[in-house]
């Protein structure tokens, strides 16, 4: 089993198509498809093609709603706030980020984001999780030289539960870049993708 796990293309129609051509069983949009909900169709137009396979988060710069139109309009599966199962693991999607500097329409409280993450205390392990912003004091949120900029209680919440994997996006400095958080796999995965092969 083969996934596909990428994030902030930012309508770079280009690099989604890049993205593509690699052979997967399911492709997971961590967020960000768009500017401010902005290029979105022309992203859903070069993924309709793999339909139901697409697995889509909103970013902070989409809503909910923006989320749940556009899979429906395509026909791709709205991720957000879901768990799903994928071969022998266990799969958990979270959009939005925590809050930013620059008023983006998907932006999330920490107590917002608890009240999600709660969603998924029952999970049964091993499990993934796909959230579009990073765990805080990670190499996945540091936006300059000791400035980070993710989710406390992402953090936290990763540090009890222990999905064997998190895979996120949202700070385009880190992408490409690798954690561990106790025995958890992080990887910020950015608009060049992560290739998870599972059995």
């Amino acid at each position: 089993m083969k996934i596909l796990i990428f994030s902030d293309i930012h309508g770079d129609t280009r690099a989604l198509e890049r993205l593509l051509a690699q052979p997967a069983d399911v492709f997971i949009a961590a967020g960000d498809l768009s500017n401010f909900g902005r290029g979105l169709d022309r992203c859903g137009q070069i993924l309709a093609k793999f339909g139901e396979r697409v697995w889509v988060l909103p970013g902070n710069h989409e809503t909910e709603q923006d989320n749940r139109e556009f899979c429906s309009r395509f026909g791709l599966t709205d991720f957000h706030r879901r768990a799903r199962q994928l071969g022998g693991m266990h799969w958990a999607g979270l959009g939005y980020s925590n809050p930013t500097p620059f008023d983006t329409p998907g932006e999330y409280s920490e107590e917002e984001i608890a009240e999600a993450l709660a969603e998924f205390d029952s999970l049964p392990s091993p499990f993934a999780l796909a959230v579009h912003f990073p765990p805080q004091e990670t190499a996945l949120d540091q936006v300059a030289p000791g400035r980070h900029a993710g989710s406390r209680v992402l953090r936290e919440w990763v540090e009890r539960r222990q999905p064997a994997y998190l895979f996120c996006g949202h700070i385009h400095e880190c992408a490409g870049k690798s954690d561990q958080i106790g025995a958890t796999l992080c990887f910020n995965v950015g608009k060049t993708g992560y290739l998870l092969e599972t059995e």
